[in-house]
């Protein structure tokens, strides 16, 4: 269980969260009894595709990458999940749930493991909760689809500018100094391209003058040019 002392700084995130925040005191209560805090190193495996659904995880530290591997043992990158977001509720309401990705650590994190089992007897007991659920799986729906149309429909500089854009922090217009916290390889997989189209894509756009590179930063040159950019589809 998480302690309300030793583990306030934590507490307080998760009392915030979205898939919490609605929970009445005796609820969250609840709910900090059945999870524990966890450290993982870089690359330890959190769970394997296909094997049985056990806990719903909360990133309070680090990165996470949700992933699914081919014959060929080639890995895609379904999801980067950084600190402040959750993963493995997707499966609750199955009847036999599964995890449909793999979970590694792409470096030390800390990490809320809630026991999901436990967690779902929480949410039986509340219709409002499993209202407040089914909203949040919606949402989730709802931005698969649009990674799937951004994959689909739109080319590598289209889909690179929207997700450098994605990870911009507040409404800046203005430059931005984004320093990317993951590899470029892992990157690339997570866009659905090869890593040397990355890499040339990135020397486009540093020529056509709306990036710059320096090491492990990119540097947005004008946020509001490239998400009118984006937004008409100008890439």
């Amino acid at each position: 269980m998480l302690d309300k002392t030793l583990n306030a700084p934590i507490i307080t995130e998760l009392r915030h969260y979205h898939l919490f925040k609605a929970m009445d005191v005796k609820q969250f209560d609840q709910l900090l009894m059945i999870s524990r805090l966890r450290s993982v190193k870089t690359d330890q495996l959190l769970f394997q595709h296909g094997s049985t659904l056990t806990h719903l995880y909360y990133v309070f530290d680090g990165a996470i990458k949700l992933c699914r591997s081919t014959r060929k043992g080639n890995e895609k990158i379904i999801e980067v999940v950084q600190a402040g977001k959750s993963f493995g509720e997707g499966v609750l309401f199955e009847g036999s749930p599964k995890y449909p990705v793999s979970a590694v650590a792409m470096k030390a994190s800390i990490v809320v493991s809630i026991d999901a089992m436990k967690y779902l007897n929480i949410l039986k007991e509340s219709n409002s909760l499993c209202i407040y659920m089914l909203g949040h799986l919606s949402q989730r729906l709802h931005w698969m689809l649009k990674e799937l149309d951004k994959q689909t429909l739109h080319n590598a500089s289209f889909r690179i500018i929207d997700y450098f854009l994605s990870q911009v922090e507040a409404e800046e217009d203005s430059v931005y100094d984004l320093c990317l916290t993951i590899p470029k390889r892992d990157i690339a997989s997570r866009l659905s391209i090869k890593p040397e189209t990355l890499s040339r894509t990135l020397k486009s756009l540093l020529g056509k003058d709306l990036i710059g590179i320096e090491d492990n930063h990119i540097i947005l040159k004008d946020v509001q040019q490239l998400r009118e950019m984006v937004k008409l589809e100008e890439i």
